[in-house]
């Protein structure tokens, strides 16, 4: 009986939902839009600073001798380098306060007899991440160059072996991209499914549902379970998005890691939270008009908060401690440690737990605020 009451409830609620189609299509288009918009931007702003930059570099060759051209050769063909010419009359002195370059390497004379040292000039606001590799980079071409070594790698090859993953800690664009936007776009159902709660309210709907044998929790199960449905299958469509065709129309690679049965878990508790602050806002909003920006605005915020609009990796010491009140903080640092960490589940378990904290705290809160769930 139960059962077949919960079943009519959800096929209510569902016929109820999808009259306002535009509203269903914007839940799945927002998210393809700024998976799309914001990958690109991400490839922009932060792959020439973190994932393949190039450090311009200006290259003053005073020996012109057969190991200095060698070596300049080697410079300005490594894929780290992006070589600068300087305009006719300009004062190498001053490329670093015109901006121009960001380092400056002088080969001397006397460098192919051993007399003289390469020179390094570097612009003081070059990080010094960059000027370690730098560095690195010219003091293993000059080893090569004076000792006659054709690829210093090669030969260190037996010496030191790296075993660093192929997983990342810091994602690529469309890695950040996919999961952030389409667990910000879950939060959305907020909207619809508390202007739908408090319209029901208003005129009586609900109050007429009481007058029936049914009780209180599968009224509510009725209501809640079509919102989590759709945003189970929302965040699937975004990952068939971000997996099948995304790479080949903005040209970043997406990693699905090798335990992809931990996204059934995960997904299944962000659904989870996400659905708990619909069913928040509804019992906050005193009104359908007031949904809208209670919804929008706690979304947006959480998205600030939980490194989905900026980056987690590049936020600053403070900003990530203040990211771990966001939900939208665990859940996008779930899925990273399933795609990018291949995390083992007892290492995701306790993102999810709050997680789950977040999803019961919304119910329990709404359930005491309004009677009649």
């Amino acid at each position: 009986m139960i059962k077949r009451q919960l079943t009519e409830f959800v096929k209510k609620e569902m016929l109820i939902m999808f009259r306002d189609k535009q509203t269903i299509l914007l839940l799945f288009l927002m998210p393809l839009a700024l998976i799309f918009f914001m990958t690109l931007a991400l490839q922009g702003v932060y792959a020439d600073k973190i994932y393949e930059r190039q450090i311009p570099l200006v290259i003053e060759n005073e020996s012109k001798l057969p190991k200095a051209n060698l070596l300049e050769e080697k410079i300005q063909s490594h894929k780290l380098i992006k070589r600068i010419n300087l305009p006719p009359g300009m004062d190498k002195d001053r490329i670093f306060e015109y901006g121009k370059a960001q380092v400056l390497v002088i080969i001397p004379k006397g460098f192919d007899e051993g007399t003289k040292p390469v020179e390094i000039y570097f612009d003081p606001v070059l990080d010094i991440g960059h000027k370690i590799a730098v560095r690195s980079l010219m003091t293993g071409l000059t080893v090569e160059v004076v000792m006659g070594i054709d690829n210093l790698d090669t030969v260190v090859a037996n010496l030191i072996i790296e075993k660093t993953k192929k997983n990342r800690d810091i994602p690529s664009p469309l890695q950040q991209a996919v999961p952030g936007y389409a667990i910000f776009a879950m939060f959305f159902i907020a909207i619809p499914m508390s202007i739908g709660f408090l319209k029901e309210k208003n005129d009586g709907t609900l109050q007429r549902l009481f007058t029936y044998s049914v009780s209180a929790n599968t009224i509510a199960l009725g209501k809640i379970i079509p919102y989590y449905i759709i945003n189970v299958v929302q965040f699937l469509l975004m990952l068939f998005v971000g997996v099948f065709i995304a790479p080949h129309i903005v040209g970043s690679s997406f990693q699905t890691g090798n335990h992809l049965w931990h996204l059934i878990p995960v997904t299944l508790v962000v659904a989870a939270a996400t659905t708990g602050f619909g069913v928040l806002v509804a019992a906050l909003a005193k009104t359908p008009e007031q949904c809208p920006t209670l919804a929008a605005t706690g979304a947006i915020l959480m998205g600030v908060l939980g490194g989905i609009m900026v980056p987690y990796f590049v936020m600053s010491f403070m900003m990530k401690k203040l990211a771990m009140i966001s939900p939208i903080f665990w859940a996008h640092q779930a899925y990273l440690d399933v795609f990018l960490r291949d995390a083992d589940f007892s290492t995701i378990l306790p993102k999810l737990a709050v997680l789950s904290l977040f999803a019961l705290a919304c119910f329990y809160i709404a359930g005491r605020k309004i009677k009649w769930m």
